[in-house]
């Protein structure tokens, strides 16, 4: 037997991330209706918690000229309940036969057609938050902010449902959000909120909150305030998910058929509204969005994201803020389970990631099955640690290990250490 044992990266670094972790002084601010009564999905907000509620009157362009009126008016409203959360939003057109909409797909690119795109951060520290976007023909994406809000993270996929209108005004959307997709800070009553709107047809960019050209959505530190927001709750936090797949055929005349199948289970359970702990068993990716066709012509790999969800929740804990983009990635969850593009099954894996106060915190491990001909079985481990100071920056540490089997000649043990600062 031989045990390789790889002691990756223990790194400590200040991450600048652009904005401030707390509000603008001239943030403009909504307040939350009560969502009472039935609300039903149809973008047309004929209930009376809408008509009550309090309303963003219009956003502002900026492009193609900033600081001009909207061509169209958007107004928006939000209504909130302990259990979910509705954001209904109506944009005007002069010209609503005009409006630009084609993708259909969940997850497209919604950017060269008419669409709103939604930013929400939860703990109201300007480094993080979520992102929600509609087309006028109902396509939905959603995705992570990454740390510094510089870009997102668009493998996510969050459980929300939306429902959009068109009439001779324009077109609406009817948004609800169960705030068991989202992680938050308890014992907040205001989070960070912005809206955007995209005319394609006109070049038109409308929004609400900070509406300058050299800052982006996704900076939730330059967003506006949701406020008055009740006591929100999670219910149990418990999602069990067991899965069973299996296969056959009959390789030729006269064969007996051949037979596969297997069980896998998947347990998550949020020990609090910004902590989650998930329990993967025969893990099973069949789920997984699988690797677009690509054709490598150079020298080097290509790079594929991550996919899975178990990886997925909580990766923007994981991530470095070092503005390297994939130059270099300290953690990439995409190594375990997977060696030359093959996969190795994952027979146990268990995940902690969460916020505590100012302190972001991950941890992972994971167990793999010994693959003839591909990869021995392995364990491999990874920790996270960040803590936000100042205004801009953040100290943190990742260390990952690895461990695994060899059948060899006699007993041998390699091992391999490597520090990054």
């Amino acid at each position: 037997m031989r045990t390789r044992l790889l002691f990756a990266a223990l790194m400590l670094a200040l991450c600048p991330a652009t904005g401030r972790a707390q509000s603008l002084p001239d943030a403009p601010s909504l307040r939350a209706g009560l969502g009472g009564g039935d609300i039903h999905l149809d973008g047309l907000f004929e209930e009376a918690a809408w008509t009550t509620a309090e309303t963003i009157p219009n956003l502002t362009m900026i492009e193609p000229s900033q600081g001009d009126e909207p061509t169209g008016r958007t107004t928006v409203r939000v209504l909130v309940r302990p259990t979910e959360l509705f954001i209904g939003v109506v944009c005007e057109d002069p010209e609503p036969d005009s409006i630009v909409t084609f993708t259909k797909q969940r997850d497209g690119s919604l950017r060269n057609e008419d669409n709103i795109k939604i930013v929400l951060d939860t703990f109201l520290d300007g480094r993080s938050g979520y992102v929600f976007q509609i087309n006028p023909g109902g396509a939905r994406y959603d995705a992570l902010v990454n740390p510094g809000g510089d870009n997102e993270n668009s493998n996510w996929d969050g459980i929300w449902t939306a429902v959009t209108h068109r009439d001779g005004k324009g077109w609406s959307a009817e948004i609800r959000i169960p705030t068991q997709t989202l992680s938050f800070k308890k014992d907040l009553n205001v989070w960070h909120f912005n809206i955007e709107r995209r005319v394609q047809r006109l070049q038109e960019t409308d929004r609400w909150a900070s509406p300058r050209r050299d800052w982006r959505l996704t900076q939730t530190s330059r967003a506006g305030l949701l406020t008055d927001l009740p006591p929100l709750t999670q219910g149990r936090g418990l999602s069990v998910r067991p899965a069973f797949t299996g296969g056959g055929g009959i390789n030729g005349p006269g064969q007996r058929a051949d037979g596969t199948g297997d069980v896998s289970l998947d347990v998550g359970q949020r020990l609090g509204p910004n902590l989650v702990s998930s329990l993967s068993i025969n893990t099973d990716f069949a789920e997984s969005e699988v690797d677009t066709r690509r054709t490598n012509l150079t020298r080097f790999p290509l790079f594929f994201p991550e996919t899975r969800t178990f990886f997925l929740e909580g990766s923007d804990i994981f991530q470095f803020g070092l503005g390297l983009g994939n130059e270099m990635i300290p953690f990439f969850s995409r190594r375990i389970g997977l060696v030359s593009g093959r996969e190795q099954p994952i027979l146990v894996g268990t995940k902690i990631n969460g916020r505590i106060g100012k302190t972001n915190v991950g941890g992972v491990v994971t167990r793999t099955r010994d693959t003839k001909g591909l990869a021995p079985a392995a364990t491999m481990g990874s920790a996270r640690i960040k803590r936000n100071i100042l205004r801009e920056s953040s100290v943190g540490m990742l260390a990952t290990v690895s461990i695994s089997r060899r059948p060899a000649s006699g007993c041998r043990r390699r091992s391999r250490s490597r520090t990054t600062w």
